[in-house]
C-alpha cells in the first residue's frame, strides 16, 4: 500500500465530524493566507479558536473540544507552509 492510499484510509477513519472541522479550516484559511498572508492565517486560528471557545463553549451550541480546533487550524498552517515555501524556493 502506498503513501497516498495509507493518507485515504486514515482520512476515511476519521469521524464526520472531524471531517467537518477539516473542512471549515480549508474554507477560511484559503482565502483569508490567499490576501492577506501571515495575517490572514493568524485571523483563521483566531477564527477557529473562537468559534470552539464561543459558539460551542459559552453559547453551549456544541461540544467544545480540543481536537476540533486542532482539525481546523490544521489545514490554515498547512496553507501558510505551503505559501511561504513557495516564496523561499521560487
Amino acid at each position: 500500500m502506498n503513501i497516498i492510499q495509507k493518507i485515504i484510509k486514515k482520512f476515511n477513519s476519521l469521524r464526520q465530524d472531524k471531517k467537518d472541522h477539516v473542512l471549515l479550516g480549508i474554507i477560511i484559511g484559503f482565502p483569508l493566507i490567499l490576501f492577506f498572508g501571515l495575517w490572514g492565517g493568524i485571523m483563521g486560528i483566531i477564527l477557529v479558536l473562537a468559534k470552539e471557545i464561543v459558539h460551542d463553549g459559552w453559547l453551549k451550541k456544541g461540544n467544545p473540544d480540543k481536537w476540533d480546533f486542532i482539525a481546523s487550524a490544521i489545514p490554515i498552517l498547512m496553507f501558510l507552509v505551503m505559501r511561504y515555501l513557495y516564496y523561499f524556493y521560487s
